[in-house]
């Protein structure tokens, strides 16, 4: 009963939130707390590497909705409550209102029950709930720029549920029931059957929209970087991880690995590449959440156990950075008037030291700076890549993201008199994390060895990484390529889907 509790215990206080306006803050504290006590509860069921499952109702498998509590959502469950303490702690001090807070608890109950949920239907419903939810808190402050994105988000989610739709409708229409693990049983034993080849794509390319894999998910900059601080550090460090679980699952029932490979080099290197030129901080956050979503494409194109794990390890490495990059970033912005990397150095001593430490700390994390929580997931899951060619994406991709972090070195100087900032327990619950993730790690999650990635040699490389983007930005920083725009409008956004659904099927053919 516990595991149905998880997200109903968040929709039901959501409801609270709203109509006990008073009370919206400390029902939403209230919520967090019961989340840690649930979540604990099942984190020390499972340690041992067992999973825990409810059907409701007594249905059986094939027809009934069952949750199920596995690694997947052992490893996200913590980052949630991390992100979730972050952001309630970073808009302690804000004017949110009701609404805000009904709809956070909205937002978090959808993603514990994505992570629960083992049928394809409860995960066409979720993923839409999520969608609806999103929208209304990126254009949630009601600026124009903020409604423009949403919308744009809205639009382009809605034709990849659309296609995940007429994925599951074709599963069933095959199978006889929407179970994952019977699903996977059914394809194993008729791997020929010439439904497969459709029904990977429409589910792959559906869910792949919402992931943020480049080609698909043109709407992710605008909502990302438009959003308010604390929506787009949500955004940006879970709720796109919810495609990666969704792909993640489906990649364990159909043959992707091609698919994959191609889709996580396109979206790794383009997204850093957009990122490297972006004149403005939360752009520039939102290019790199692209590239950062690559890495992960990739690690799912392996498939093995090991694969896996890494694949885990970095999602929830990037949820930590990403969402201390993000919180900074809006304090930087409201701080100097505005978030273009020149009106940040022009206002440098408006900004608050501490918010110039988070923002420092999130830049050595996400480019691998040893020991931090970049470098030991991004060698975890790095090393279970055997492909050379991964590996050069990676390591160019590496080089990119110190290109783009470089831009951020004139703020990074420390000044007396600045302002005291009210964030620094939001900045704290992610940066403790990030500097003690690798032993974390392995107290949570025993069968990745990580201490085994300080090899003296890829410690080197990360470092040579490091200094060569650094030293390309100050060779190449007046240069600046006119990159195309008209990718990321809504006409070419629904086109490049089209196109996409085409070459993926291909892909999973030639597989």
């Amino acid at each position: 009963m516990i595991l149905a509790l998880l997200p109903l215990s968040r929709f039901v206080l959501g409801v609270l939130c709203y109509a006990h306006k008073r009370a919206s803050r400390g029902l939403a504290a209230l919520g967090w707390c019961i989340g840690v006590i649930l979540s604990v509860f099942l984190l020390v069921a499972t340690r041992d590497g067992s999973i825990l499952t409810l059907g409701l109702g007594g249905w059986p498998a094939q027809l009934g909705i069952g949750l199920r509590f596995d690694a997947v959502a052992a490893a996200f469950a913590p980052l949630l409550l991390l992100l979730e303490l972050a952001v309630l702690l970073y808009a302690r001090k804000g004017e949110r209102d009701p609404l805000f807070y009904a709809l956070l608890q909205f937002l978090l109950g959808a993603v514990f029950a994505l992570l629960l949920a083992v049928d394809l239907f409860n995960e066409y419903a979720i993923l839409e709930l999520l969608t609806l939810v999103s929208f209304l808190l990126v254009g949630y402050e009601r600026r124009a720029t903020q409604v423009w994105a949403s919308l744009k988000y809205l639009i382009l989610a809605s034709i990849g549920m659309s296609l995940f739709l007429a994925g599951v409708a074709l599963v069933y229409r095959h199978t006889g029931t929407l179970n994952l693990s019977l699903i996977a049983d059914i394809v194993r034993a008729r791997p020929n059957a010439p439904w497969i080849p459709l029904a990977a794509t429409l589910l792959t390319v559906g869910v792949a929209v919402k992931a943020g894999v480049l080609g698909l998910s043109q709407w992710l900059p605008a909502a990302h970087s438009a959003a308010p601080t604390e929506v787009s550090a949500l955004l940006s460090g879970l709720v796109i991880k919810m495609g990666i679980v969704v792909l993640l699952r489906i990649s364990q029932v159909f043959p992707l690995g091609l698919l994959l490979q191609v889709l996580g080099t396109m979206t790794a290197l383009i997204g850093v590449l957009y990122a490297a030129y972006a004149r403005n901080l939360k752009r520039m956050l939102a290019f790199h959440t692209l590239s950062q979503i690559g890495y992960l494409v990739l690690g799912l194109s392996v498939g093995t156990p090991d694969a896996l794990a890494g694949v885990l390890d970095y999602a929830i490495a990037h949820g930590l950075f990403k969402g201390l990059l993000f919180l900074a970033a809006g304090e930087a912005t409201r701080a100097a008037g505005g978030g273009r990397f020149t009106e940040l150095a022009t206002n440098r001593r408006s900004i608050p030291n501490a918010t110039i430490a988070a923002l420092l700390l999130g830049t050595l994390a996400i480019v691998g700076l040893p020991p931090l929580a970049g470098f030991g997931a991004k060698a975890a899951l790095l090393d279970s890549h055997p492909s050379r060619f991964v590996f050069a994406v990676f390591y160019l991709t590496t080089i990119g993201t110190a290109f783009s972090f470089a831009k951020l070195l004139p703020l990074f100087r420390w000044h007396r008199g600045t302002a005291r900032s009210d964030r620094i327990g939001a900045y704290a619950t992610l940066a403790l994390p990030i500097l003690f993730f690798i032993p974390l790690t392995v107290t949570a999650l025993p069968s990745l060895d990580l201490a085994a990635e300080f090899e003296p040699l890829l410690v080197l490389e990360s470092l040579a990484a490091i200094a060569i983007g650094t030293l390309l930005h100050r060779v190449l920083r007046r240069r600046t390529p006119r990159l195309p725009v008209r990718l990321f409008f809504l006409e070419e956004a629904v086109l490049a889907i089209l196109i996409a659904f085409l070459v993926a099927a291909a892909l999973i053919h030639i597989h």
